[in-house]
């Protein structure tokens, strides 16, 4: 359960990361914008699968990126964070 939390937080990072990138670069001559592709992993984890050229960068496009991206990496945190309490919970009961 761990690994898909910890697999789902790097990968929003790339996405963020990424997508910082494109608005950083939004004036730049010759950008050409980029988008992390995620895959699904066989323990039910998400991986970046690599990164897709999209064309001239789009602001808006890249604003929903940074709110689905935030969104998805706050709401694993709180998921590594519940299963972190439910595990010390098990061990203070097997104590």
């Amino acid at each position: 359960m761990f690994t898909s939390s910890i697999s789902a937080v790097n990968a929003s990072s790339l996405q963020i990361a990424a997508a910082a990138g494109n608005v950083a670069n939004t004036t730049t001559p010759g950008y050409v914008s980029q988008r992390v592709d995620l895959a699904t992993t066989f323990g039910g984890g998400v991986q970046a699968a690599g990164l897709t050229e999209t064309g001239d960068p789009d602001i808006a496009e890249d604003f929903v990126t940074f709110i689905e991206a935030g969104a998805a990496f706050k709401l694993n945190l709180k998921a590594l964070k519940v299963q972190s309490e439910m595990l010390g919970y098990v061990l203070d009961l097997m104590a």
